[in-house]
């Protein structure tokens, strides 16, 4: 049963009804002790009377988020402070907080001031960060709770970084370095051709495994060798 499609829309009415809260509840997994929180969340501050709960619980969930995020991403994985720094970046930015206000269902019971606005992009992402703001209140500011919600709910954002967004030779490293104290190591084999046109053969060794690959430069070959191992010997056994 599709429960978005039995939720009546009153958009004429700064008033939801219980019925959607209990859609959104159920999407979060979690059952405010305080309802008006969650409406104040869901009540845009495009509409002017709400502009000012909206706005607070969207600055506090805001911050939340980013410390939650920052946490995982310090717990997770080995890389540098930049590359740490792009991991914070890509899972807190607002195309990443509307994804998930879509899955469940912010959408379709959010007011706003107009119609059009339910499914803009921006308003999402902020009802989204106001939704863990009310979340963080109403448990008696209990982090864990939202850490749970927010690992969950994200799960899908964290592995699509991983695998489209993140360069091979980075994705290798810290899925080596998750599970040991090594690094990836990469020896060049060869190096033949031109010299204004060489050919570098290297190969990458992790994980008792060994992969070479060919490219017109270090990097390239480097690259090429992080990916074809993460072809063979990672991602076939997921």
């Amino acid at each position: 049963m599709d429960e978005k499609k039995e939720i009546k829309h009153t958009n004429n009415t700064l008033f939801i009804p219980k019925q959607q809260l209990k859609f959104l509840e159920e999407s979060l997994k979690y059952n405010f002790k305080d309802k008006e929180l969650l409406r104040h969340a869901l009540q845009h501050s495009s509409i002017k009377q709400s502009a000012i709960p909206f706005e607070r619980l969207e600055f506090l969930g805001d911050r939340i988020l980013g410390v939650v995020i920052a946490e995982y991403i310090y717990r997770t994985t080995k890389g540098s402070e930049g590359e740490m720094a792009k991991m914070q970046s890509a899972f807190v930015c607002a195309e990443s907080c509307y994804e998930i206000a879509v899955k469940i269902g912010v959408n379709q019971v959010i007011r706003t001031a107009g119609q059009a606005l339910r499914n803009n992009k921006t308003v999402l992402a902020d009802a989204m960060e106001a939704i863990l703001g009310a979340i963080f209140t109403d448990s008696s500011r209990n982090y864990k709770i939202v850490e749970t919600i927010v690992t969950r709910l994200w799960k899908p954002i964290f592995k699509k970084y991983r695998e489209e967004d993140q360069e091979p030779k980075t994705q290798l490293q810290e899925i080596v370095q998750a599970s040991s104290n090594e690094v990836p190591l990469y020896t060049l084999i060869s190096e033949t051709g031109p010299k204004h046109h060489p050919l570098f053969t290297v190969s990458v060794t992790a994980l008792g495994n060994t992969v070479q690959a060919s490219g017109f430069s270090k990097k390239e070959a480097e690259t090429k060798a992080a990916k074809e191992f993460l072809i063979r010997y990672v991602n076939n056994n997921n």
